[in-house]
């Protein structure tokens, strides 16, 4: 299963064929100039009775052409023969309009409409097409920090949108996750969601761009969108929970201007029950107080013989502007899960299987019991001060405030000795705590150098972070999975746990950085982006409070550049980009054996990437693209290392490489039909490591993924609103130990789902892996199955 780079010829064949990619669409461009001084065109704008852009509305001509409105309200037509023309613009729920006007040879034509509604009265229709736009949900304040467009920003991301989410019936982050290019879903701990991007595994989540401390799932009741950030990318983000390989940020739902709302109650299989609402109201009548609540129970029993849970969720999120300048906000969410965790399967040398699928124990079987209830617990507090200083320059004071709790956790860890044989253990957090604190202060700014515009944001950061853990691991006994399996009672445990002494540890952390980024148009179409973030980290310790003794206590200051350059050959259309990206994780000191006896220093491990490619937003905003090319060196690894006389010291000249392509597409070729497409190739090594794994590759990190996602709504006709959506995901196998001589075997996983959309309901039906196919994901440790075949059905009333 080695995964090799493609070879210099294939890749220079490559870059002949996007040569001459990029004349083909020169030549087009160019015959669409000459074309259109032959033909006429119409375009114009839809406005709502109040003024607003009337988006999402359709146009339609009488020779079956037809567009949607975009977010400004405009539309067009071009490469018109001369003649007669009969406008019709339609909106859900509304009577369409007609307008009838003359073409001339070489002429343009404006014609403008005004629908029979206001805006507000406009959002309570419910847009039976697609919304999710593949140039505007694209936009994000949080990827750069600063106001720049996908073609302007150096660096490659993803977006999932609401309208995706919804419409996939996506209910937790992990599902999202299936839309982004490159990403193998995985588990972490107790459930927490998680993904391997470019060969590292990406496991903490941001929060509306700043600090989380997750101890349960994220439930997508209260996500607006999730983006993915691909590549090292501490510069802005810092090091504390981004990824070599990325970092993943979900948006909240924010209050809005006026009263709406929607109540959804869903059944599916293994007793699956939940019920969600939505309420946004402005609390006060010049709409300056703005609240919105998100809330979801939920209740589900495991496809396995055992396991069950409850998650209840509540998301409040409060918006007052105080004046035209400023803007406060607060929202905040309680996530609480109480149930069995996941069986966590691991695999010991004694192990002559060379897959998981080889192993003989049912796909259903879990080997644990339902008497074994944890409580796992997260929260997180956002505060917002905006204050538009000018017209240039804006300032944004944030404070986030995460904390997650396991109360009585039981995690079970299954050991596979031989090729029939468990060893069961469980590890048992009573309790774990965590939090973080963050303070960030961003000032955020356009100016000019001579003819040269500067778009650039300064910042300030301030993290604290704690953990205090009191965790207990016991060996509860050895089974043969070909015999009936004895049950493990929760009083045994927990007489097991009395006669045990295990102390609290409560570690804690601190980080006080600086930044800048900066983003100059040497032309209008040539930008570089130049960025630096100065980093100094405080490990305060871990505390034993039997011994009342701290250690562990070190210091380290870190320095991480970002560079980038973007050109557009076609402006707005096709962009050219390169970067450079840093990041880093800071490394804990180690105590060396004796005779040596001493505490060895380390500096931060290090990872560099170089990236290059392309991204295109063609055919009026209707085909989106990204292809790309990264490689990523780390740096400044420990491994352990043995002397001559048998002594195993911790060194630091650990190094891995990591390279691969990616290509995401995503379009709305015509109304009511859209695709999201992505593809992932990786091939990472260690390059210098431990003698038994150098030159293996990374566990739990696949060569290839790829993933699609195709829907179709009817606009017009008896049956408008119905649709239809189907997708795929493909995760190639592998590696589940450090040899690399056992595999988690490939999947492929395909979904669909039917829907009818109506201004006030939505009725949904979901089916999950249609081929009843058997597969697990990793954490790179330990493996978990996932669902067989499930069906999921939702019905939706809104207000």
């Amino acid at each position: 299963m080695k995964h090799i780079l493609p070879p210099l010829p294939f890749l220079s064949h490559c870059l002949q064929r996007n040569t001459i990619f990029y004349l083909l669409v020169l030549l087009t461009l160019a015959t669409s100039l000459s074309a259109s001084a032959q033909t006429g065109s119409i375009s114009g704008k839809v406005t709502t009775s109040d003024g607003e852009p009337a988006e999402f509305s359709t146009v339609s001509l009488g020779n079956n052409q037809f567009t949607l409105v975009n977010h400004e309200g405009e539309f067009s037509f071009k490469g018109l023969a001369a003649g007669n023309y009969t406008l019709e613009v339609s909106f859900v729920g509304l009577e369409s309009q007609t307008k009838t006007v003359q073409v001339k040879q070489g002429k343009p034509v404006k014609v403008n409409f005004i629908l029979s509604a206001s805006s507000n009265s406009l959002n309570e229709f419910m847009v039976i097409g697609d919304k999710y736009t593949v140039t505007s949900r694209k936009e994000s304040p949080y990827v750069a920090r600063l106001p720049i467009k996908n073609l302007e920003n150096p660096q490659v991301y993803s977006v999932v949108d609401i309208e995706l989410i919804n419409e996939q019936m996506a209910l937790t982050l992990e599902e999202s996750f299936r839309n982004v290019p490159g990403a193998a879903p995985a588990k972490t701990g107790a459930g927490m969601p998680a993904f391997f991007s470019r060969g590292f595994q990406t496991s903490d989540n941001l929060r509306n761009g700043l600090a989380t401390s997750l101890k349960t799932g994220i439930d997508l009741v209260m996500v607006e969108r999730v983006e993915a950030i691909k590549g090292p990318s501490s510069t802005l983000f810092g090091a504390s929970m981004v990824s070599f390989g990325g970092l993943v940020n979900y948006v909240t739902k924010k209050p809005h201007e006026r009263f709406s709302g929607e109540v959804s109650y869903l059944q599916g299989s293994w007793d699956l029950s939940r019920i969600t609402a939505d309420i946004n109201t402005p609390l006060n009548d010049d709409n300056t107080l703005l609240f919105r609540l998100n809330t979801a129970f939920q209740k589900e029993n495991s496809f396995q013989d055992q396991g069950h849970g409850t998650t209840f969720v509540i998301a409040p999120s409060l918006t007052y502007k105080a004046s035209d300048r400023l803007t406060f906000r607060l929202d905040a969410d309680l996530q609480k899960f109480k149930g069995t965790s996941n069986t966590a399967w691991a695999i010991n040398s004694g192990v002559t299987a060379t897959s998981y699928d080889e192993l003989p124990i049912a796909y259903d079987r879990s080997l644990i019991d339902n008497s074994f209830v944890g409580n796992q617990l997260s929260g997180n507090v956002f505060l917002q001060a905006e204050y538009k200083l000018s017209e240039n320059w804006t300032s944004s004071t944030n404070y986030a405030y995460g904390n997650g709790e396991y109360n009585d956790l039981l995690y079970f860890n299954q050991y596979w000795i031989d090729n029939t044989t468990i060893r069961r253990a469980m590890g048992v957090f009573s309790p774990d705590k965590t939090g973080r604190k963050q303070f960030q202060q961003n000032f955020t700014g356009e100016f000019n150098i001579g003819a040269m515009k500067n778009r650039l944001v300064v910042g300030l950061d301030f993290m604290d972070q704690f953990r205090n853990m009191k965790y207990s691991y016991l060996w509860l006994d050895t089974v043969n999975v070909m015999e009936p399996t004895p049950d493990i009672r929760l009083q045994t445990v927990e007489n097991t746990l009395g006669e045990t002494v295990t102390p609290e540890r409560l570690s804690k952390q601190r980080t006080y950085s600086a930044y800048f980024s900066d983003v100059l148009n040497l032309t209008e179409n040539f930008l570089v982006m130049v960025s630096l973030r100065a980093d100094r980290f405080a490990n305060k310790g871990t505390t034993n409070p039997l011994t009342s003794e701290t250690t562990g206590s070190y210091y380290q200051t870190a320095f991480s550049p970002k560079l980038g350059a973007v050109y557009q050959p076609v402006k707005d259309k096709v962009a050219i980009f390169a970067n450079y990206m840093n990041g880093f994780k800071n490394v804990d000191n180690a105590n060396q054996p004796q005779p040596d006896g001493t505490v060895a220093n380390f500096k931060p491990q290090q990872a560099n990437q170089l990236e290059g490619g392309v991204k295109l937003d063609l055919l009026e905003n209707k085909l989106n693209a990204t292809i790309s090319y990264y490689d990523i060196q780390v740096t400044n690894s420990t491994r352990s290392a043995t002397d001559e006389n048998g002594a195993t010291f911790t060194v630091q000249d650990g190094t891995q490489q990591s390279r691969g392509l990616e290509v995401e597409v995503i379009g709305n070729p015509f109304p009511g039909f859209n695709f999201v497409t992505g593809y992932g190739y990786n091939d990472n090594e260690y390059t210098n490591a431990a003698e038994n794994i150098e030159g293996n590759r990374a566990l739990g990190t696949p060569a290839h993924v790829a993933n699609a996602w195709l829907s179709y709504s009817l606009l017009k006709g008896n049956l408008q609103g119905l649709g239809l959506g189907t997708g795929v995901i493909y995760v190639s196998d592998v590696f589940f130990n450090d040899t690399n001589t056992f595999t988690l075997p490939s999947y492929t996983v395909l979904d669909a789902t039917l829907f009818y959309n109506r201004p006030k309901y939505r009725i949904s039906i979901k089916a999950n892996n249609l081929t009843d196919e058997p597969y697990w994901v990793s954490d790179g440790y330990y493996v978990r199955p996932q669902k067989p075949a499930h069906f999921i059905t939702s019905f939706t009333f809104k207000f």
